[in-house]
């Protein structure tokens, strides 16, 4: 790894399952494009994750310690720590294609005016089992529609230009859906998001994900967030998605994420 390299993997880690953290690193290592350094900011209460990555050896492999009350702020102690121009999120228990940093880097060189680039993704379960794909739209102008209605770029799949997100504002603190507010924000600002077709990474679904610990309170913020930015802009359709998030506030936890699931992953 150089002092400069081209990427930056941005991995926040709290006491992470490490069967899934072992196969997420692995496959960050595993990749095709070399030039980058996988930065984990751990905020774990055990060493379990600081101990695996010493014995491993890799140089490429930067960890630090925080001290972070939010996933929010261990993403933005990660971009002031960030030795890249560009940063590719991922979490804990998702797994990297072979080639989706090249892919990515790619992408971005030749698409100078894309400042968040992300991907659909292939789902799969806690034993490893594909169950679904999320066909996320693909181009500029369908993303930023998309957006008024749901989060349709996958946190753990984004590659962004560092200096972007900073003058953005980075990620709010103190509230949950911090990566669908950042880039609401941003496409609001005039930035421009893609979404490369072919899957890219292998999005875990499965009970222990922080995203289904208070279904209720993320369903909540993502309606404030959708007002906050586009409370102008809503059609008929985009009234109708809210009223339906609202709906979902008066069924059991369960039901709402068997119905997500069945909606969202084809």
């Amino acid at each position: 790894m150089s002092d400069s390299p081209v990427v930056t993997v941005l991995l926040p880690a709290r006491d992470p399952r490490m069967d899934f953290f072992r196969a997420t690193v692995t496959s960050v290592l595993a990749q095709t494009f070399s030039d980058f350094e996988l930065l984990v900011v751990d905020d774990s209460t055990t060493g379990d994750a600081e101990a695996w990555l010493a014995a491993i050896g890799d140089r490429r492999i930067r960890h630090v310690r925080a001290n972070a009350r939010s996933l929010a702020e261990a993403l933005n102690r990660g971009l002031e720590l960030a030795r890249a121009p560009l940063v590719a999120r991922l979490d804990t228990d998702d797994v990297c294609m072979p080639d989706r940093l090249q892919t990515q880097v790619d992408f971005l060189s030749a698409n100078i005016s894309v400042a968040v680039v992300g991907s659909r993704i292939e789902v799969i379960d806690e034993n490893d089992a594909v169950i679904g794909r999320r066909l996320l739209p693909l181009a500029h102008s369908d993303i930023a529609a998309a957006l008024r209605r749901y989060n349709c770029m996958s946190h753990p799949a984004v590659m962004f230009r560092k200096d972007v997100v900073l003058r953005a504002g980075g990620y709010a603190t103190g509230m949950v859906a911090e990566d669908y507010d950042l880039w609401c924000r941003m496409v609001v600002a005039g930035e421009r998001f893609a979404n490369i077709e072919r899957p890219l990474i292998r999005y875990r679904f499965h009970p222990g994900a922080s995203k289904f610990r208070d279904v209720r309170h993320q369903i909540r913020v993502t309606i404030d967030i959708k007002r906050r930015y586009f409370a102008g802009a809503f059609n008929f359709g985009d009234h109708l998605r809210m009223a339906g998030e609202r709906a979902l506030l008066a069924l059991p936890v369960p039901l709402v994420v068997r119905l997500f699931r069945a909606v969202s992953y084809r």
